[in-house]
């Protein structure tokens, strides 16, 4: 065989090319042209299909792209900045929420041919010739190398096109770069002077608040009133400028110092948390100058969060660019094991997980390194930092491991084919954070709220299906969790292709639950059938998601307005910045919500019109009782009793649950709330109040909605009361003098409230009823532990179960004859599920 050299040239090929080709912008051309990995054989049609649409749509400025998790928005993402460069629109910025993800996509872009780049300085980034892929971590800071507006020490770098991915992770991302944090430990000097500074603001607004801050407990959150915060923006600038060269502020610092007036400013017992109501996001030019902004997302509940906190364009965002079927996606069964029988419990089904992790991968995901431990003595691998999970992602990927948990890690990883064929979510992320707690607090079962549960949830169960091929079974623990995929008013705001297969999956459970025998050995059966690829089940789980569309988008009607009011306000034009505010108030449906705007509201209303502004507060309390109450303070309403306690409690069990099966999970989630943990306070006090209501009481919460009294009160009938002061956090063995100065304050504030025909008993909930040698307890103290608040639960529990069973709920006759076979009727409730304090 002859070699190339010699062969005989009979015509020069050369004189056939006239020139360079310009290098397609099509994008779907361009994937063509790429010189890539054999693995990247063909676009996917939803891939397609949407770069089809994008390129329609290229010069929009801003734009949303939904794919299905595991749908290849990767691909995509960098696929639109390399077709922006070869359009003349670069340079071309792509972000991810982390490093580890950042990296990830570096990796594809070397896989598919294109050139990428790390260093921001870089030549062949700023010149239009490399892709430069980051972390939004790296991007969004007050020291960016792109520069900020108004900071002459660095020029802003120019970029055509931004690609943002996992939109919906980088949100969170962004509000922590634009958050500001003042440590006790860090800066207790800095920290003392600004609590001291507001000490008398926030006594007014909790006595008892104030109290848990300055004894330093840790579930204490108060927030400064706007007032106070606006009034004294001086001192606070004079007080936060002398930590201006301190490294680790230098971070945030920059982001908010132009906004500090308009500021939310949150204690704890460790930290002073500031943070404007959105993202100042024009601080970091580069971002709202880029001529092209792509957000790639696969959950969000309510696309309004990219108008309020990246400044979208409301009506781009309103029309995603979507394909054309949702249904692009691998096989999941999605089980949540209590919905097919009230008796399993989730240790039951963590049996059967650990038993399937002896052949299979099985990945846990947990909220926190608390719930991790109820794995610790069957999990491979707990991993809870970027580098741990990183290495144990890789290590699934790489064959069989066993069980692997993680921690609050529900986005940002795949774990495609056998990396993960069961999944299991056992529990929700917990709001950690000031900011988070009170927003928490605030808005509580709120839309907004529950939309980002909702989210997170998809996100999670996203993890184990990233491609057609994959299939997951995905089992989720605990009540709420369990209420979130049965309620149809909640599943109707997952995705398309999710609530289909959660639909599917419910009919498999209410197939199960119709079956005789044991619910586990059910389970599980049902479990290795998907496992083991049974053909129906494959066929019927590909049949369902053939009709899933996406649908028109949920975008809040406030969204545009409130990001216009804060869009004012940070110009300092206060009048205007009310206007828009106003306009958001009349668009909010969701009381909560409409509360916590028109708190805004106020804070806007300050700066032109004070008084004006208190009598919005005002108003704002009578739609959220939470918010923060008025100069002036708030009257506290007396609580009463109205009807009989099983009437009532057949008519609250009636109005609030529409079936047997939203009433058993209900109030498994009622009771799985009212747990002695430091981290969840302030769940456990909603819980407290709900408890009440479920027995039958008037309740109420008087410390919220009032700043004073305990932090719940119950009215048992004929004019008898238990003033209940919650220590469901407290962490030690001893009750301390503190804490039983406050119920006594409590029992004192009843007496000013109450006339003397009423009469109340003095409950503290603590995990001890131990006081320490100089605690004196109010005359007749009873004490509800742990130990007898799970024994109240579980009584309530058995008589519901019967109710449940009897169809009865709603029959105040059928509630007596439970609540009385059960022991919880009011009279000596309180000595029954309590125990009397015992001194040192």
């Amino acid at each position: 065989m002859r070699t190339l050299q010699e062969i005989h040239v009979v015509i020069d090929f050369s004189a056939f090319n006239s020139g360079a080709t310009p290098a397609p912008v099509d994008p779907r051309v361009l994937f063509d042209s790429l010189p890539r990995a054999e693995r990247y054989e063909f676009l996917r049609d939803p891939q397609g299909q949407v770069l089809q649409t994008w390129f329609e749509r290229r010069n929009e400025q801003d734009l949303v792209v939904k794919l299905n998790t595991g749908g290849g928005k990767t691909l995509v993402g960098l696929l639109i900045c390399q077709s922006s460069l070869n359009d003349g629109k670069g340079p071309a910025l792509y972000l991810a929420p982390d490093p580890y993800l950042a990296e990830q996509a570096a990796e594809q872009a070397h896989d598919l041919g294109l050139e990428v780049t790390d260093d921001p300085r870089s030549h062949r980034f700023t010149s239009g010739e490399a892709i430069c892929v980051l972390s939004l971590h790296r991007f969004v800071n007050g020291k960016s190398v792109f520069g900020l507006l108004g900071d002459g020490s660095r020029p802003i770098v120019d970029v055509g096109t931004i690609v943002v991915d996992d939109a919906h992770a980088a949100l969170a991302t962004v509000r922590e770069k634009f958050t500001m944090t003042v440590s006790k430990q860090d800066h207790p000097e800095t920290f003392d002077r600004l609590l001291t500074l507001f000490g008398p603001d926030l006594r007014l607004q909790s006595p008892s608040g104030y109290l848990d801050l300055t004894t330093e407990v840790p579930s204490a959150v108060l927030q400064v009133p706007f007032w106070a915060w606006s009034n004294r923006e001086a001192d606070v600038t004079e007080i936060l400028q002398g930590l201006r060269d301190d490294e680790r502020l230098q971070w945030s610092w920059p982001l908010v110092r132009d906004v500090l007036p308009v500021c939310r400013a949150v204690f704890t017992h460790d930290r002073l948390e500031i943070q404007p109501p959105h993202p100042p996001i024009g601080k970091i030019a580069s971002f709202t100058r880029a001529r092209r902004r792509v957000h790639l997302t696969a959950t969000l509940a309510d696309d309004g969060v990219l108008v309020t906190d990246f400044a979208a364009d409301p009506a781009s965002i309103a029309d995603p660019i979507t394909p054309a079927s949702a249904g692009y996606l691998g096989d999941r069964l999605i089980l949540a094991p209590r919905d097919i029988s009230p008796a399993v419990t989730d240790d039951a089904v963590r049996e059967i997980a650990v038993r399937l992790a002896e052949r299979i991968n099985v990945v846990v995901l947990v909220p926190s390194h608390r719930q991790a431990l109820t794995w610790k003595d069957h999990a491979v691998l707990t991993e809870s930092d970027s580098k741990g999970i990183g290495a144990a992602v890789r290590r699934l990927r790489d064959g069989h491991v066993g069980l692997v948990v993680l921690v609050n890690k529900y986005d940002g990883i795949d774990l495609p084919r056998t990396a993960c064929e069961v999944l299991v979510l056992d529990g929700l992320p917990e709001a950690y954070g000031g900011l988070t707690r009170r927003e928490q607090i605030v808005l509580g079962d709120s839309e907004g709220m529950v939309n980002r549960q909702l989210q997170r949830l998809e996100q999670g169960m996203g993890r184990g299906v990233r491609s057609v091929n994959d299939h997951c079974v995905v089992l989720l623990l605990g009540a709420r969790l369990s209420q979130l995929i049965a309620s149809p008013q909640y599943r109707a705001r997952f995705g398309p292709a999710t609530r289909a297969q959660i639909d599917l999956s419910r009919k498999v459970a209410q197939a199960l639950a119709r079956q005789d025998g044991d619910p586990l050995e059910k389970i599980e059966g049902v479990v290795g059938q998907v496992l083991d690829r049974d053909q129906n089940w494959i066929a019927t789980a590909r049949a369902n998601l053939t009709q899933a569309t996406y649908t028109a988008v949920a975008l809040s009607p406030a969204a545009a307005h409130s990001r216009a009011a804060f869009a004012q306000a940070a110009l300092r034009q206060f009048a205007e910045a009310a206007d828009h505010m106003g306009k958001a108030v009349a668009e909010a449906t969701d009381p909560a919500e409409r509360g916590y705007l028109q708190e805004q509201l106020a804070a806007y209303q300050h700066f032109t019109n004070a008084a004006k502004a208190q009598q919005t507060l005002v108003k704002a309390l009578a739609n959220n009782p939470s918010l923060l109450r008025p100069i002036d303070g708030v009257r506290a309403t007396r609580l009463t009793a109205s009807d009989p306690q099983t009437v009532q409690a057949a008519k609250y069990l009636k109005r609030t649950y529409r079936d047997r099966n939203s009433l058993l999970l209900g109030v498994d989630a009622l009771l799985a709330d009212l747990v002695y943990d430091p981290n969840r306070v302030p769940a456990f006090e909603v819980a407290l109040e709900r408890l009440g209501l479920h027995l039958g009481f008037g309740a109420q919460r008087p410390d919220r909605s009032t700043g004073n009294g305990p932090d719940v009160l119950w009215a048992t009938g004929n004019l008898r009361y238990l003033v209940l002061e919650a220590k469901s956090g407290a962490t030690t063995d001893k009750i301390w003098r503190s804490v039983v100065e406050q119920l006594a304050h409590s029992m004192n504030w009843f007496q000013e409230t109450y006339d003397a025909s009423c009469s109340a008993t003095p409950v503290l909930l603590h995990r001890s009823n131990t006081l320490e040698h100089n605690a004196v307890a109010p005359a007749g103290t009873r004490i509800i532990t742990e130990e007898t608040m799970s024994s109240l639960g579980q009584a309530l529990r058995k008589a519901v179960i019967a109710l449940a069973d009897a169809d009865a709920w709603a029959d105040p006759a059928g509630v007596e004859t439970q609540f009385r076979a059960h022991g919880i009727l009011a009279q000596g409730i309180a000595e029954r599920f309590s125990v009397k304090p015992r001194s040192t």
